[in-house]
């Protein structure tokens, strides 16, 4: 057996999509395949704990939610531009306090869809490494803006596979908070502190390009949705939609209105510059102020 300690993070609003992502980690797994899942808790409520826990119809495992002290975020910056960003995506900060008694675990994004099991990636050897991570399609525009070099290429942090052992000798914790100021994301906070001690996996095991732009014949083995237009929300034009859908079948939230209406509404969100709208795909602006 194969056993994998899995970390998501969500609030209440983003918990289906954290029992969809479990979905699609349970359905495309190995017979000897075993998940024990951590979810770091904001204020999941007890019918969505008990929807993700159903899950086990497809497949047994361990699940804990754990619960995270907020105080310890109270100077965190979240960016404007980033309106789908939420206090959430900084809980991994605390993994290597939180779990003492575990040396690796895989921290996904809620947005993340397996297509294969993941022992593969799990397996990744990072020894005396921090941890295995997947280039950002980004990379070299923000390698620019945070004055990296060349070397250090910048990484999309929705798939880590985190050496926890090694987080906790090199006090990787505090550093991370040490790092938290205006114009920086938690994304961009994980690349500076981890910067020269990560492994780099293939794209595939976080695939945030277009469909048109993958050229084998079988799916990344993990589809990240990246930017705030998933699939949920808008049917839109983000790569391999359809395998959200197939891992969201079977689960609590499987109904005509997540499968199909859903996709059909509007979705509207504001930075400090714009108001977004996105439906089916169709994507506009209006620039409402000047900053």
């Amino acid at each position: 057996m194969t056993e994998m300690n899995i970390c998501l993070a969500c609030d209440n609003t983003y918990a289906k999509y954290a029992g969809v992502a479990i979905s699609a980690l349970l359905k495309n797994s190995n017979p000897d395949d075993y998940f024990n899942f951590y979810i770091l808790d904001n204020n999941i409520s007890e019918k969505e704990k008990k929807n993700i826990t159903s899950l086990k119809k497809f497949k047994n495992f361990n699940i804990e939610f754990v619960c995270v002290d907020n105080s310890k975020f109270e100077n965190l910056y979240l960016p404007p531009k980033k309106g789908y960003l939420s206090i959430s995506a900084y809980y991994r900060f605390v993994m290597p306090s939180l779990f003492t008694n575990i040396d690796k675990i895989l921290y996904i994004d809620c947005d993340v869809i397996a297509t294969t099991s993941i022992k593969e990636l799990y397996n990744t050897d990072i020894t005396g490494k921090l941890a295995a991570v997947i280039k950002d399609t980004a990379c070299e525009a923000n390698q620019k803006r945070l004055g990296f070099e060349q070397k250090d290429i910048y990484f999309n942090s929705g798939v880590l596979l985190a050496n926890l052992e090694e987080f906790r000798k090199q006090n990787i914790q505090n550093k991370l908070f040490e790092t938290i100021k205006e114009g920086l994301d938690d994304q961009d906070i994980l690349n500076i502190v981890l910067k020269g001690n990560i492994v780099f996996v293939d794209n595939t095991w976080n695939y945030q390009g277009k469909a048109k732009s993958y050229k084998e014949k079988t799916p990344p083995k993990l589809i990240h949705y990246i930017t705030a237009y998933k699939p949920w929300l808008t049917g839109s034009k983000q790569s391999f939609n359809n395998e959200y859908f197939k891992a969201l079948k079977g689960t609590p939230w499987d109904n005509f209105y997540e499968q199909h209406l859903r996709r059909f509404l509007p979705v509207i969100h504001k930075d400090r510059k714009f108001v977004h709208l996105c439906l089916w795909g169709i994507k506009t602006r209006v620039k409402y102020k000047n900053v």
